[in-house]
Protein backbone atom coordinates (compact mmCIF):
# COMPACT_ATOMS: atom_id res chain seq x y z
CA UNK A 1 0.00 0.00 0.00
CA UNK A 2 2.92 2.35 0.68
CA UNK A 3 3.78 2.80 -2.97
CA UNK A 4 0.16 3.73 -3.70
CA UNK A 5 0.29 6.43 -1.01
CA UNK A 6 3.64 7.73 -2.31
CA UNK A 7 2.35 7.81 -5.89
CA UNK A 8 -0.70 9.80 -4.80
CA UNK A 9 1.50 12.19 -2.80
CA UNK A 10 3.76 12.72 -5.82
CA UNK A 11 0.82 13.40 -8.14
CA UNK A 12 -0.79 15.74 -5.61
CA UNK A 13 2.50 17.60 -5.24
CA UNK A 14 2.62 18.12 -9.00
CA UNK A 15 -0.92 19.51 -9.19
CA UNK A 16 -0.45 21.55 -6.01
CA UNK A 17 2.56 23.51 -7.24
CA UNK A 18 1.58 23.81 -10.92
CA UNK A 19 -0.51 26.91 -11.66
CA UNK A 20 -3.80 26.18 -13.36
CA UNK A 21 -3.63 22.38 -13.01
CA UNK A 22 -6.29 21.17 -10.58
CA UNK A 23 -6.10 17.75 -8.98
CA UNK A 24 -9.53 16.86 -10.42
CA UNK A 25 -8.24 17.59 -13.93
CA UNK A 26 -5.22 15.30 -13.60
CA UNK A 27 -7.29 12.59 -11.91
CA UNK A 28 -9.73 12.65 -14.85
CA UNK A 29 -6.87 12.46 -17.36
CA UNK A 30 -5.51 9.40 -15.52
CA UNK A 31 -8.91 7.70 -15.36
CA UNK A 32 -7.84 4.94 -17.76
CA UNK A 33 -4.98 3.95 -15.42
CA UNK A 34 -7.51 2.89 -12.74
CA UNK A 35 -5.72 4.53 -9.83
CA UNK A 36 -6.61 2.97 -6.47
CA UNK A 37 -8.76 4.79 -3.92
CA UNK A 38 -5.71 5.13 -1.65
CA UNK A 39 -3.72 6.84 -4.43
CA UNK A 40 -6.60 9.16 -5.29
CA UNK A 41 -7.14 10.03 -1.62
CA UNK A 42 -3.44 10.81 -1.06
CA UNK A 43 -3.41 12.81 -4.27
CA UNK A 44 -6.39 14.96 -3.30
CA UNK A 45 -5.20 15.52 0.26
CA UNK A 46 -1.67 16.50 -0.80
CA UNK A 47 -3.09 19.01 -3.26
CA UNK A 48 -4.97 20.81 -0.48
CA UNK A 49 -1.69 21.35 1.39
CA UNK A 50 0.33 22.66 -1.55
CA UNK A 51 -2.09 24.58 -3.76
CA UNK A 52 -1.22 27.60 -1.61
CA UNK A 53 2.08 27.95 -3.51
CA UNK A 54 0.82 29.20 -6.91
CA UNK A 55 -2.02 31.21 -5.33
CA UNK A 56 0.47 32.91 -2.99
CA UNK A 57 3.44 33.65 -5.22
CA UNK A 58 1.69 33.86 -8.59
CA UNK A 59 -1.87 34.87 -7.71
CA UNK A 60 -3.33 31.80 -9.45
CA UNK A 61 -6.12 30.27 -7.33
CA UNK A 62 -8.27 27.20 -7.58
CA UNK A 63 -11.71 26.78 -6.03
CA UNK A 64 -10.25 26.04 -2.61
CA UNK A 65 -7.85 28.98 -2.36
CA UNK A 66 -9.66 31.67 -4.35
CA UNK A 67 -10.38 33.94 -1.38
CA UNK A 68 -6.81 33.66 -0.08
CA UNK A 69 -5.27 35.15 -3.22
CA UNK A 70 -5.40 38.85 -2.35
CA UNK A 71 -4.44 38.63 1.37
CA UNK A 72 -1.63 36.20 0.55
CA UNK A 73 -0.40 38.39 -2.29
CA UNK A 74 -0.28 41.44 -0.01
CA UNK A 75 1.90 39.53 2.45
CA UNK A 76 4.17 38.33 -0.38
CA UNK A 77 4.76 41.95 -1.46
CA UNK A 78 5.72 42.70 2.17
CA UNK A 79 8.32 39.91 2.05
CA UNK A 80 6.18 37.46 4.06
CA UNK A 81 5.57 34.82 1.39
CA UNK A 82 7.17 31.94 3.25
CA UNK A 83 5.15 32.77 6.35
CA UNK A 84 1.99 32.37 4.25
CA UNK A 85 3.14 28.93 3.14
CA UNK A 86 3.94 27.91 6.71
CA UNK A 87 0.46 29.04 7.78
CA UNK A 88 -1.01 26.97 4.94
CA UNK A 89 0.93 23.83 5.87
CA UNK A 90 0.24 24.08 9.60
CA UNK A 91 -3.44 24.95 9.08
CA UNK A 92 -3.93 22.00 6.75
CA UNK A 93 -2.20 19.60 9.15
CA UNK A 94 -4.27 20.88 12.08
CA UNK A 95 -7.40 20.32 9.98
CA UNK A 96 -6.35 16.66 9.60
CA UNK A 97 -6.00 16.38 13.39
CA UNK A 98 -9.29 18.17 14.14
CA UNK A 99 -11.09 16.06 11.53
CA UNK A 100 -10.64 12.83 13.49
CA UNK A 101 -12.57 13.69 16.71
CA UNK A 102 -15.32 15.39 14.69
CA UNK A 103 -16.17 12.24 12.70
CA UNK A 104 -18.89 10.95 15.12
CA UNK A 105 -20.64 14.36 15.09
CA UNK A 106 -20.38 14.51 11.30
CA UNK A 107 -21.99 11.09 10.86
CA UNK A 108 -24.97 12.27 12.94
CA UNK A 109 -25.32 15.51 10.97
CA UNK A 110 -24.97 13.95 7.50
CA UNK A 111 -28.46 12.45 7.69
CA UNK A 112 -30.13 15.71 8.77
CA UNK A 113 -29.34 17.84 5.72
CA UNK A 114 -32.19 19.43 3.74
CA UNK A 115 -31.65 21.51 0.53
CA UNK A 116 -33.62 24.44 1.98
CA UNK A 117 -30.99 24.89 4.69
CA UNK A 118 -28.29 25.62 2.13
CA UNK A 119 -30.39 28.18 0.26
CA UNK A 120 -31.28 30.05 3.44
CA UNK A 121 -27.60 30.17 4.43
CA UNK A 122 -26.61 31.50 1.00
CA UNK A 123 -29.27 34.24 1.13
CA UNK A 124 -28.05 35.34 4.56
CA UNK A 125 -24.47 35.38 3.29
CA UNK A 126 -25.41 37.68 0.41
CA UNK A 127 -27.30 40.03 2.74
CA UNK A 128 -24.36 40.11 5.13
CA UNK A 129 -21.88 40.87 2.33
CA UNK A 130 -23.93 43.87 1.21
CA UNK A 131 -24.64 45.22 4.70
CA UNK A 132 -20.98 45.08 5.75
CA UNK A 133 -19.95 47.48 2.97
CA UNK A 134 -19.91 51.16 3.91
CA UNK A 135 -22.18 53.86 2.46
CA UNK A 136 -22.70 53.82 -1.29
CA UNK A 137 -20.40 50.83 -1.61
CA UNK A 138 -23.42 48.73 -0.65
CA UNK A 139 -24.77 49.40 -4.15
CA UNK A 140 -21.39 48.48 -5.64
CA UNK A 141 -21.41 45.22 -3.69
CA UNK A 142 -24.95 44.41 -4.87
CA UNK A 143 -23.92 45.18 -8.46
CA UNK A 144 -20.86 42.90 -8.28
CA UNK A 145 -22.85 40.10 -6.64
CA UNK A 146 -25.54 40.24 -9.33
CA UNK A 147 -23.04 40.66 -12.19
CA UNK A 148 -20.76 37.86 -10.98
CA UNK A 149 -23.87 35.73 -10.40
CA UNK A 150 -24.98 36.31 -13.98
CA UNK A 151 -21.54 35.53 -15.39
CA UNK A 152 -21.22 32.50 -13.11
CA UNK A 153 -24.62 31.16 -14.20
CA UNK A 154 -23.69 31.55 -17.87
CA UNK A 155 -20.26 29.93 -17.51
CA UNK A 156 -21.57 27.01 -15.46
CA UNK A 157 -24.32 26.43 -18.03
CA UNK A 158 -21.83 26.11 -20.89
CA UNK A 159 -20.47 22.75 -21.98
CA UNK A 160 -16.96 23.44 -20.69
CA UNK A 161 -14.42 20.92 -19.44
CA UNK A 162 -13.06 23.23 -16.70
CA UNK A 163 -15.72 25.87 -15.93
CA UNK A 164 -14.53 26.43 -12.35
CA UNK A 165 -11.00 27.04 -13.61
CA UNK A 166 -12.16 29.82 -15.93
CA UNK A 167 -14.49 31.25 -13.29
CA UNK A 168 -12.12 31.40 -10.30
CA UNK A 169 -8.98 32.25 -12.27
CA UNK A 170 -10.83 35.17 -13.86
CA UNK A 171 -12.55 36.48 -10.74
CA UNK A 172 -9.62 36.17 -8.35
CA UNK A 173 -6.40 35.39 -10.22
CA UNK A 174 -6.22 37.55 -13.35
CA UNK A 175 -7.06 40.86 -11.56
CA UNK A 176 -4.23 40.27 -9.08
CA UNK A 177 -1.78 39.50 -11.88
CA UNK A 178 -2.88 42.53 -13.93
CA UNK A 179 -2.56 44.77 -10.87
CA UNK A 180 0.97 43.42 -10.33
CA UNK A 181 1.89 44.23 -13.92
CA UNK A 182 1.02 47.88 -13.33
CA UNK A 183 2.44 48.09 -9.82
CA UNK A 184 6.04 48.72 -10.89
CA UNK A 185 7.36 45.95 -8.59
CA UNK A 186 10.33 44.25 -10.28
CA UNK A 187 10.89 41.33 -7.91
CA UNK A 188 9.75 39.77 -4.66
CA UNK A 189 11.66 37.93 -1.97
CA UNK A 190 10.44 34.73 -0.25
CA UNK A 191 11.09 36.24 3.16
CA UNK A 192 11.25 34.51 6.52
CA UNK A 193 8.95 31.66 7.50
CA UNK A 194 8.74 33.01 11.06
CA UNK A 195 5.12 33.05 12.18
CA UNK A 196 3.61 36.33 13.30
CA UNK A 197 0.43 34.66 14.50
CA UNK A 198 0.34 33.12 17.98
CA UNK A 199 0.08 29.30 18.09
CA UNK A 200 -3.14 29.44 20.14
CA UNK A 201 -4.72 31.78 17.61
CA UNK A 202 -3.56 29.58 14.74
CA UNK A 203 -5.13 26.53 16.41
CA UNK A 204 -8.39 28.37 17.15
CA UNK A 205 -8.90 29.65 13.61
CA UNK A 206 -7.84 26.32 12.16
CA UNK A 207 -10.51 24.64 14.27
CA UNK A 208 -13.08 27.17 13.04
CA UNK A 209 -11.95 26.51 9.47
CA UNK A 210 -12.33 22.78 10.04
CA UNK A 211 -15.91 23.34 11.24
CA UNK A 212 -16.67 25.49 8.19
CA UNK A 213 -15.11 22.85 5.93
CA UNK A 214 -17.33 20.25 7.59
CA UNK A 215 -20.34 22.46 6.83
CA UNK A 216 -19.29 22.84 3.19
CA UNK A 217 -19.09 19.06 2.73
CA UNK A 218 -22.54 18.60 4.29
CA UNK A 219 -24.38 21.19 2.24
CA UNK A 220 -24.40 20.72 -1.56
CA UNK A 221 -25.37 24.39 -1.78
CA UNK A 222 -22.02 25.31 -0.26
CA UNK A 223 -18.43 25.13 -1.51
CA UNK A 224 -15.12 25.40 0.29
CA UNK A 225 -14.82 29.00 -0.90
CA UNK A 226 -18.24 29.90 0.48
CA UNK A 227 -17.35 28.28 3.78
CA UNK A 228 -14.16 30.35 3.83
CA UNK A 229 -16.33 33.38 3.13
CA UNK A 230 -18.01 32.77 6.49
CA UNK A 231 -14.58 32.89 8.05
CA UNK A 232 -13.98 36.35 6.59
CA UNK A 233 -16.67 37.69 8.93
CA UNK A 234 -14.93 36.25 11.99
CA UNK A 235 -11.23 36.74 11.27
CA UNK A 236 -10.07 40.34 11.55
CA UNK A 237 -6.57 40.13 10.10
CA UNK A 238 -4.87 38.55 7.10
CA UNK A 239 -3.14 35.72 8.95
CA UNK A 240 -6.18 34.47 10.84
CA UNK A 241 -8.25 34.69 7.65
CA UNK A 242 -5.67 32.66 5.72
CA UNK A 243 -5.65 30.10 8.52
CA UNK A 244 -9.40 29.68 8.11
CA UNK A 245 -9.19 29.42 4.30
CA UNK A 246 -6.48 26.77 4.25
CA UNK A 247 -8.13 24.74 7.01
CA UNK A 248 -11.47 24.87 5.17
CA UNK A 249 -9.76 23.63 2.01
CA UNK A 250 -8.31 20.51 3.65
CA UNK A 251 -11.25 19.81 5.98
CA UNK A 252 -13.74 20.05 3.12
CA UNK A 253 -11.86 17.32 1.23
CA UNK A 254 -11.64 15.06 4.28
CA UNK A 255 -15.28 15.43 5.29
CA UNK A 256 -16.42 15.03 1.68
CA UNK A 257 -14.57 11.71 1.71
CA UNK A 258 -16.25 10.80 5.02
CA UNK A 259 -19.62 11.66 3.46
CA UNK A 260 -18.77 9.32 0.58
CA UNK A 261 -17.94 6.48 2.97
CA UNK A 262 -21.07 7.00 5.06
CA UNK A 263 -23.72 7.86 2.44
CA UNK A 264 -22.18 7.22 -0.98
CA UNK A 265 -22.70 10.89 -1.94
CA UNK A 266 -19.98 12.37 -4.15
CA UNK A 267 -18.92 15.97 -3.43
CA UNK A 268 -15.46 15.98 -5.04
CA UNK A 269 -14.05 15.18 -8.47
CA UNK A 270 -11.29 12.93 -7.16
CA UNK A 271 -13.70 11.04 -4.92
CA UNK A 272 -16.05 10.50 -7.88
CA UNK A 273 -13.40 8.24 -9.42
CA UNK A 274 -13.28 5.92 -6.39
CA UNK A 275 -15.10 2.63 -6.13
CA UNK A 276 -17.66 2.30 -3.28
CA UNK A 277 -15.79 1.62 -0.03
CA UNK A 278 -18.03 1.81 3.05
CA UNK A 279 -17.08 2.86 6.57
CA UNK A 280 -15.05 -0.31 7.15
CA UNK A 281 -12.28 1.38 5.14
CA UNK A 282 -12.12 4.38 7.52
CA UNK A 283 -9.20 3.19 9.77
CA UNK A 284 -6.99 2.67 6.71
CA UNK A 285 -7.69 6.12 5.33
CA UNK A 286 -7.23 7.81 8.72
CA UNK A 287 -3.73 6.34 8.78
CA UNK A 288 -3.10 7.51 5.21
CA UNK A 289 -4.38 11.01 6.07
CA UNK A 290 -2.02 11.31 9.04
CA UNK A 291 0.93 9.90 7.08
CA UNK A 292 0.39 12.18 4.09
CA UNK A 293 -0.26 15.22 6.27
CA UNK A 294 2.91 14.69 8.29
CA UNK A 295 5.00 14.01 5.16
CA UNK A 296 3.83 17.15 3.34
CA UNK A 297 4.28 19.21 6.51
CA UNK A 298 7.94 18.08 6.54
CA UNK A 299 8.86 18.56 2.87
CA UNK A 300 6.39 21.32 1.99
CA UNK A 301 8.46 24.20 3.40
CA UNK A 302 11.75 23.23 1.65
CA UNK A 303 9.79 22.74 -1.57
CA UNK A 304 8.19 26.18 -1.15
CA UNK A 305 11.62 27.75 -0.57
CA UNK A 306 12.86 26.21 -3.82
CA UNK A 307 9.71 27.36 -5.63
CA UNK A 308 9.92 30.90 -4.25
CA UNK A 309 13.70 31.06 -4.77
CA UNK A 310 13.28 30.41 -8.48
CA UNK A 311 10.55 33.03 -8.73
CA UNK A 312 12.64 35.63 -6.87
CA UNK A 313 15.36 35.40 -9.53
CA UNK A 314 12.93 36.38 -12.30
CA UNK A 315 11.71 39.90 -12.98
CA UNK A 316 8.28 39.88 -11.32
CA UNK A 317 6.54 41.87 -14.06
CA UNK A 318 7.93 39.55 -16.73
CA UNK A 319 6.92 36.54 -14.62
CA UNK A 320 3.38 37.86 -14.24
CA UNK A 321 3.14 38.44 -17.98
CA UNK A 322 4.31 34.88 -18.67
CA UNK A 323 1.87 33.46 -16.11
CA UNK A 324 -1.00 35.46 -17.59
CA UNK A 325 -0.19 34.15 -21.08
CA UNK A 326 0.11 30.62 -19.66
CA UNK A 327 -3.32 30.83 -17.98
CA UNK A 328 -5.03 31.94 -21.18
CA UNK A 329 -3.15 29.28 -23.17
CA UNK A 330 -4.23 26.63 -20.68
CA UNK A 331 -7.80 27.85 -20.98
CA UNK A 332 -7.63 27.47 -24.76
CA UNK A 333 -6.28 23.92 -24.36
CA UNK A 334 -9.09 23.03 -21.93
CA UNK A 335 -12.03 24.70 -23.64
CA UNK A 336 -10.97 26.52 -26.79
CA UNK A 337 -12.44 29.90 -27.73
CA UNK A 338 -15.43 29.41 -25.40
CA UNK A 339 -13.03 29.03 -22.48
CA UNK A 340 -11.15 32.20 -23.47
CA UNK A 341 -14.42 34.14 -23.56
CA UNK A 342 -15.46 32.72 -20.18
CA UNK A 343 -12.10 33.62 -18.60
CA UNK A 344 -12.21 37.11 -20.10
CA UNK A 345 -15.75 37.75 -18.84
CA UNK A 346 -14.98 36.61 -15.30
CA UNK A 347 -11.73 38.63 -15.32
CA UNK A 348 -13.63 41.80 -16.20
CA UNK A 349 -16.01 41.25 -13.28
CA UNK A 350 -13.11 40.59 -10.91
CA UNK A 351 -11.32 43.75 -12.00
CA UNK A 352 -14.54 45.79 -11.71
CA UNK A 353 -14.68 44.86 -8.04
CA UNK A 354 -11.18 46.33 -7.67
CA UNK A 355 -12.15 49.54 -9.50
CA UNK A 356 -15.32 49.96 -7.42
CA UNK A 357 -13.36 49.48 -4.21
CA UNK A 358 -15.66 46.78 -2.82
CA UNK A 359 -14.56 43.55 -1.17
CA UNK A 360 -13.46 40.91 -3.63
CA UNK A 361 -15.49 38.38 -1.65
CA UNK A 362 -18.58 39.85 -3.36
CA UNK A 363 -17.43 38.00 -6.48
CA UNK A 364 -18.58 34.81 -4.74
CA UNK A 365 -21.98 35.81 -6.10
CA UNK A 366 -20.80 33.72 -9.06
CA UNK A 367 -21.71 30.63 -7.02
CA UNK A 368 -24.30 32.01 -4.61
CA UNK A 369 -26.72 33.50 -7.14
CA UNK A 370 -26.95 30.29 -9.24
CA UNK A 371 -27.77 28.37 -6.05
CA UNK A 372 -30.66 30.70 -5.22
CA UNK A 373 -32.22 30.61 -8.70
CA UNK A 374 -31.96 26.84 -9.13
Amino acid sequence: MLWKVLLGTLLGTFTGITPGIHVNTLASLLRDFSLSAVTLFAMGLTHTFLNALPSTFLGVPDDGTALSTLPAHRLVLKGKGMEVIKIALLSSFLAVLFFIPLIPLYIRLASLYRPEIGKIAVFLLIAFLILTESGLKKFGALFIILLSGTVGSLILSLDLNEPFYELFTGLFGVPVIVSSLFSGISNVTPGSAKLEIKPAKLALFSFLGTLFGMMASLLPAFTASQAALLGSFISRDERSFLTVVYSVNTANFLFAFMNFLETGRVRNGVIALMEPLGTKALPTFLFVAFFVGLAVLIYGEPLAKLFAGIISRINYRVLNGVVLAFLFSLTFIFDGLAGILALTASSIVGYLAVLLGVKRTNCMGALMVPILIR
